[in-house]
């Protein structure tokens, strides 16, 4: 997948409410940003878009592992 895509989620925020977002992203970090500002994780994503193509969740497992190790490595002193 080359950069910059249009990727559109569906996702359940905290509530239970289903989000929708679609973003325009440049870059693997901008990828990563997108979710951890938005609190889309593995577990609340229900759909993914990307360039107008359906993808499966677990097609961005490798994204979310990527995603909880820089989060655990800001939290640990």
């Amino acid at each position: 997948m080359g950069y910059p895509l249009w990727v559109r989620f569906e996702y359940r925020n905290e509530v239970g409410s289903v989000i929708g977002l679609t973003a325009s992203v440049c870059s693997e970090a901008d990828f990563l940003d997108v979710l951890e500002r938005c609190g889309v994780t593995r577990s609340n994503l229900l759909t993914v878009r990307i360039n107008d193509k359906d993808y499966s969740v677990s097609r961005l497992d490798a994204l979310f592992t990527k995603l909880q190790l820089q989060t655990e490595g800001r939290e640990s002193p």
